[in-house]
This record gives C-alpha cells, structure tokens and sequence, in this order.
C-alpha cells in the first residue's frame, strides 16, 4: 500500500516573504503553576488517535490501524536537476532524523546503498518532473497545490519505504524549509494525518510551528514504545495508551515535554539563525 501526503498550506503570495532563510518561531507562555491543555492524558490520547490513526488525503482507505517502522531506516538525500550540493538543507535533515531516532529509539543512519528512505531536493522548475519520476502519484496538480510531500508504503501496516521531495528554492525564499523537512520526515515515521485542532504540533497546517512541540515528541514517544504492535486498532491500542501515559505521567515526561522539544538537536541549530 503506498500512501501521498503533502503540505498544502497555501503558497505565499509574492511580496510575503523576505528571500533567503527565514524562520518563524512561536513561544507559548503560560501561566506559573498552569498546566497546558494539550498535557492532559485525554488530550494526548485523543490527539495520537487523530494523527496515528487516519490520513487526510486517503480517507476513502478507512486505514485505522497502527502504522510505523520495525526496521532500521536507511536514508538518502538525492539532488534532481540541482545545481549544487546545499549543505544547510542537508543539516537539518541529518539533524532532524537524529532527533527522531533519539526519540523513538529506531536506528536512522545515512547511506547510499539501498537507502529505504529518500529526500529528493530539486527546483520549484523541476518540482513536477520530481513527482512523476520518484512517486506513483495520480493526485492532480500536485506541484501547484502542495510546498513539499512524501509518499510511504507499507507491508501489512510496517512502513518499508518513503520519499520526501522538496522544491528547495522555493521553501527558502518563503522560509518554509525548516517546516517541510521536519513536518514531511516526522510523518513518516508513521503519524500521516494532519489535524487543524491537533495544536501545538507541527501536524495542524494552521500553525505557524516549523519545529517539534512538546505534543509531537509524545505522540512520537507513544508510536514507538513497544507495548504497541504495528497492526493494533484503536481498541487494542486505547487501554495500552492509557497505561503508557499514567507512566509518562509518573515519569514527568508530559510536564517537561516542552523542554524536551526545545533541546532537539535541530530547535538548537535554527536558534542560531
């Protein structure tokens, strides 16, 4: 089963954005002693539902069983009619699959032999030409509609490969790029929705969030911790949720979620920006 997703926030319009790199970062200042919404357990667990669970643009597949890798991801950045080798873009895809293997505890290392995962950066020129050689995609339009995507297939619900394909000059001029490597690379690893009420996570197209939230880094945690089964429906999975997070609870990981986030190898490269 092969799966296309992609990020369909609406292309600035020129005048927007300020050419070269830029990023946005949003801080969320709470009250001393307040306790977010999205920390309650409930909320966690209604929103990995809502990511893990469904697809945005596959709803007609009526997927709803638990989705991830089993085995190492081997990853690749290829150049398609790219002028250059573009270092800060390879950076923060290095440093963002470290983040997620720190995470989740899968191994994630770069190789050029039979890499299972690829990141294509190409042109905005080249971007179609990309989708038609790397993806089976039959979605119209999708170059004009969409700033990045990936397409994964999976094997009996276990993600065996994907493709990223980033149209570099494009996402740098309008400062996209730091949004689509870590929303694209995140929801491969197995939480393909995209939710406007799933918030903070770089999951809701609404928001302003390049980087990982405290609630990604959970929802993240919960996919790969082994008291799950790649196959597992929501029933299966909704009292083992539970008891996974009574123990992030007892273990004070949902309360120092956020400062977990913020000390991910790529929030501390793009604070330098």
């Amino acid at each position: 089963m092969k799966i296309f997703l992609f990020n369909p926030k609406p292309n600035p319009k020129p005048g927007l954005g300020k050419p070269g790199l830029g990023f946005l970062f949003l801080f969320i200042v709470v009250s001393v002693g307040a306790q977010p919404s999205w920390q309650s357990k409930d909320y966690i667990k209604k929103a990995f539902f809502e990511i893990a669970y469904k697809n945005e643009y596959n709803q007609e597949l009526k997927v709803d069983k638990l989705r991830r890798w089993e085995k190492s991801i081997h990853y690749k950045v290829d150049y398609f009619k790219f002028p250059a080798v573009l270092e800060i873009a390879e950076n923060m895809i290095d440093n963002h699959f470290k983040d997620l293997s720190d995470i989740t505890a899968l191994p994630i290392a770069k190789s050029n032999e039979n890499p299972n995962f690829r990141v294509i950066l190409t042109k905005r020129t080249h971007y179609k030409e990309a989708i038609d050689k790397y993806t089976d995609s039959k979605i119209k339009n999708l170059d004009t509609e969409s700033n990045c995507l990936l397409s994964f297939k999976y094997l009996y619900y276990q993600i065996v490969g994907a493709t990223v394909i980033i149209p570099v000059d494009h996402t740098m001029k309008y400062g996209l790029l730091p949004a689509c490597i870590v929303e694209e690379l995140t929801q491969a690893m197995g939480l393909p929705n995209d939710s406007d009420w799933v918030n903070p996570s770089v999951a809701n197209d609404k928001s302003v969030l390049d980087l990982l939230t405290g609630l990604d880094y959970l929802m993240l945690k919960i996919l790969y911790d082994r008291r799950l089964a790649v196959g597992m429906g929501v029933k299966q999975s909704g009292a083992i949720i539970d008891e996974i997070l009574l123990d992030f609870e007892q273990q004070n990981l949902i309360k120092n979620a956020i400062s977990k986030a913020r000390k991910l190898r790529l929030s501390q490269q793009l604070e330098l920006f």
